[in-house]
């Protein structure tokens, strides 16, 4: 599991500035939340062994920080619509990206993440 920690400490390096900007100069609380929430379990994954956590991360957080993300698509404070999912794209995007064959080697998966999410729905 040890390929995926630098993906994971490279999504931290992004994510806290971002995080910050959103809070101090977007001022947009209801994105800034949905950035922690896809943010605060990755230190722990650093180093993690266990294949569940990293499954659950990759197919049901990472799932959930997208359709909320896009359910920002009309928010008002924002200079353009899906302005945070263009922002995802540029910061998060090419990380996922890079890491997606070695997540899908390293859990063998081959159900699909509306599976999991049945298993795993959102509280």
């Amino acid at each position: 599991m040890e390929e995926l920690d630098p993906y994971y400490f490279e999504l931290i390096r992004r994510g806290l500035p971002s995080l910050q900007k959103i809070i101090v100069y977007v001022e947009n609380y209801d994105w800034a939340k949905i950035e922690a929430q896809m943010l605060h379990n990755i230190p722990s994954l650093i180093g993690e062994k266990n294949l569940e956590r990293h499954r659950y991360y990759w197919f049901v957080e990472r799932e959930w920080y997208l359709k909320d993300l896009a359910a920002l698509k009309h928010d008002e404070s924002f200079p353009e619509p899906d302005y945070a999912v263009s922002c995802m794209e540029v910061f998060y995007m090419p990380i996922w990206k890079e890491m997606e064959p070695i997540v899908l080697r390293l859990l063998n998966n081959h159900e699909s993440s509306e599976d999991i999410l049945k298993e795993n729905p959102p509280e």
